[in-house]
C-alpha cells in the first residue's frame, strides 16, 4: 500500500510539474505588463495631482499578487484609493480617465476598462479606509486583500496557487460571478496557503464536511462564534472562509453546493485518476471564463 501511494504522490508530482510550465507566464509577458502597469500607473497619477483630487494608485489582482497564470488575454487591476472625503468616485474616476479611451462598466459601483489589445486594464475606484468596517463596497477591502497574500504566499506556496486557480478555471469553479458561483481568485490564495499546497488543497475538499468553517488567522475562539458573530446572508454558502483581513466576511460566501459538490467530485477523480487534462479548459468552459484577479 506504501508503494502504492509513493507511486502516485510521485506521478502526481510529474504532471504538477508540466502543468507548471504551461500555465507561467514567460518572462517577456511579465516584463511587458510590468512596462504598461508602471506608465500606466505614472499617467494617471499625474493626472490626479492636477486634479487636485486626494487619492493614490495601486496595482491589484493577481499580477501584484504573483499568482496570475498564463491566459490568451490578461486583466491588470488598477484601483484609485479615495479619501473619504470624496463622493462619487466613479465619477471621479471618469475625469481623472478623460483622456483615455476607456468603456464605463456598470455596478455597485462603476469602474472602468481600457482595451490594450494583448491586455486589459480595469480601473476600479475604493475607498481609502483604515478599519473594514467602514468599506462600503467590497473592492474598498482590495488594499488589505493584497498586502495579505504578498505578505503570506511565497515560493512554493505560489506555484501552489497558480495550479489552483488553473484547475478551477479549466472545471468552471472559478469566480465569484453569479453564473459561476465558485471560487475567487482570493478564497484561492487563502485556501492554498492554509492547505500548504494544490495538492493538500484537494486532497482537503475531497472529503471537507458542510459547514466547515477555516478561520486562519483564529479571529472566533469556536465554531459557534462563527455562526454567531457573521451575518445570516454570509452563512448560506457550504464552507465558511473568515476573511484573515475583516472577520466579518466569509470569503466564499457566493459559493454554492452545486459548484461545491462538482468541485468535490473533480478533485476525487483528479486524485484517483491524475492527469493534465484536468488543467485544460473544456470548449464549453472557455466561453464562461471571465479573466480576473
Amino acid at each position: 500500500y506504501y508503494c502504492v501511494v509513493l507511486e502516485m504522490t510521485k506521478k502526481i508530482s510529474e504532471i504538477l510539474k508540466r502543468v507548471l510550465e504551461k500555465i507561467n507566464p514567460t518572462e517577456e509577458e511579465v516584463y511587458l505588463i510590468k512596462c504598461i502597469v508602471n506608465d500606466f500607473k505614472e499617467k494617471i497619477s499625474r493626472k490626479i495631482k492636477e486634479l487636485k483630487i486626494k487619492a493614490e494608485v495601486f496595482v491589484g489582482g493577481s499580477f501584484a499578487k504573483k499568482t496570475m497564470i498564463k491566459k490568451d488575454f490578461y486583466d491588470i487591476d488598477i484601483f484609485i484609493r479615495f479619501d473619504k472625503k470624496h463622493r462619487n468616485i466613479s465619477e471621479l474616476t471618469g475625469k481623472i480617465l478623460k483622456d483615455f479611451k476607456k468603456k464605463e462598466v456598470k455596478g455597485s459601483r462603476n469602474y472602468f476598462i481600457i482595451d490594450k489589445g494583448h491586455f486589459f486594464i480595469e480601473i476600479v475606484p475604493v475607498l481609502k479606509i483604515s478599519n473594514p468596517r467602514k468599506s462600503e463596497n467590497v473592492t474598498d477591502l482590495s488594499y488589505s486583500h493584497v498586502n495579505y497574500i504578498r505578505k503570506k504566499a511565497k515560493g512554493k506556496i505560489l506555484d501552489g496557487i497558480k495550479l489552483a486557480k488553473a484547475f478551477c478555471h479549466a472545471n468552471g469553479c472559478y469566480g465569484a460571478e453569479s453564473y459561476v458561483r465558485g471560487f475567487s481568485g482570493y478564497a484561492i490564495e487563502l485556501l492554498v496557503y492554509y492547505y500548504g499546497s494544490f495538492l493538500k488543497f484537494a486532497r482537503a475538499f475531497e472529503k471537507i464536511r458542510i459547514k466547515e468553517v477555516i478561520d486562519i488567522e483564529k479571529h472566533f475562539k469556536n465554531k459557534n462564534d462563527v455562526f454567531m458573530d457573521l451575518n445570516e446572508s454570509k452563512l448560506h454558502s457550504p464552507i465558511i472562509l473568515v476573511d484573515p483581513t475583516y472577520k466579518n466576511r466569509n470569503a466564499l460566501a457566493a459559493l454554492s453546493y452545486e459548484t461545491f459538490e462538482k468541485f468535490k467530485k473533480i478533485c476525487s477523480e483528479f486524485l484517483k485518476d491524475p492527469s493534465e487534462r484536468f488543467f485544460e479548459p473544456r470548449i464549453s468552459n472557455l466561453k464562461k471564463i471571465k479573466f480576473q484577479a
